[in-house]
């Protein structure tokens, strides 16, 4: 909790004292405890997180506050209250939190519920599957240029077979639901859930390429 609070007012500090855009990206997996969503929450409710700053931190940010509130707002009396609102007005302009959060299980809901900053102070981005075009692109992307024994006929196939095979798994997927793609026959089998993503498609490259590499070493060796 205090290396949280430290990286928000480090934060604060960058936007509303010194005036730079900056992006805090936090992930569900970094949150080690719910209580790290109330002080999000705060962020993109009103900007503003109650006795984030001690006195004396407020009084010498807005110390050197004064000459840049003169220099824009030349008539504004730099009374104590004007500058800490010109520096919580400055840090609204230009803190901005990136939310990288699953929506598979009930954590993403509950956690929307207690906390609905998390959707109202949000612009939302949801990721679909890739169409069976992109995925050949990006096979395209990481194998054309990766050494084989291959005739580029047969390299080119393999190419169009990795996007397949990563398709074809989707097929069997049932999407949007919970706004993710959630494998159901393997979940009626095995009574578990399989989430395909991208990530699992760049791994699965990744993966061959590394096989590969690790087999043709084999060969040269016999």
């Amino acid at each position: 909790m205090n290396n949280l609070m430290d990286d928000l007012k480090y934060l604060y500090r960058v936007a509303g004292k010194d005036g730079q855009g900056v992006s805090f990206i936090f992930t569900d997996n970094e949150i080690k405890d719910e209580s790290y969503l109330e002080y999000i929450n705060n962020v993109l409710s009103s900007g503003e997180i109650s006795n984030l700053f001690a006195r004396d931190e407020i009084d010498e940010i807005t110390g050197e506050l004064v000459p840049v509130m003169k220099k824009e707002f030349p008539k504004r009396p730099p009374t104590q209250e004007i500058l800490y609102d010109y520096f919580m007005s400055r840090a609204r302009a230009n803190l901005h939190i990136v939310l990288c959060f699953s929506p598979v299980g009930n954590k993403f809901r509950g956690r929307s519920l207690k906390f609905p900053g998390l959707i109202s102070g949000c612009t939302m981005d949801w990721f679909s599957k890739w169409p069976r075009e992109a995925l050949v692109a990006v096979s395209q992307s990481f194998l054309g240029a990766f050494s084989m024994e291959a005739t580029p006929e047969v390299k080119g196939n393999l190419i169009e077979l990795m996007g397949s095979v990563h398709d074809g798994v989707a097929l069997i997927c049932i999407e949007y639901f919970d706004r993710c793609v959630i494998c159901i026959e393997y979940f009626d089998r095995f009574r578990r859930q399989a989430n395909v993503t991208p990530k699992s498609y760049l791994s699965f490259l990744e993966g061959y390429k590394s096989l590969y590499d690790s087999k043709v070493s084999i060969l040269l060796m016999l």
